[in-house]
C-alpha cells in the first residue's frame, strides 16, 4: 500500500468522521484512485487534499485551498 493511500485510511478511519459521517468501514476506498471516485463528497475531499500534499507533483497551499473549495461548491 502506497504511503498517501495509508494517509487516506488514517484520516477516514478518524473517530470524528466516523461518528459524524457513520461510514460504513467495509464502504471506505483504500486507495486513493477509489477515493477519488467516490460519490461522498468528503471522501473525495480529503482524498483532494491527500493527493495534492502528498502526490507525485505536490501543490501549493493556495491552489489547493481553491481545488477542494470549487469542488465542495459543485459537489453541494
Amino acid at each position: 500500500m502506497a504511503r498517501k493511500d495509508d494517509i487516506l485510511k488514517s484520516f477516514l478511519t478518524h473517530e470524528l468522521l466516523e461518528n459524524k459521517y457513520e461510514f460504513n468501514k467495509e464502504d471506505l476506498p483504500s486507495t486513493i484512485r477509489e477515493a477519488l471516485n467516490s460519490d461522498k463528497p468528503i471522501i473525495k475531499a480529503i482524498a483532494l487534499i491527500v493527493e495534492g500534499l502528498d502526490g507525485i507533483a505536490p501543490v501549493t497551499d493556495s491552489v489547493l485551498r481553491n481545488q477542494v473549495t470549487q469542488f465542495l461548491n459543485e459537489a453541494l
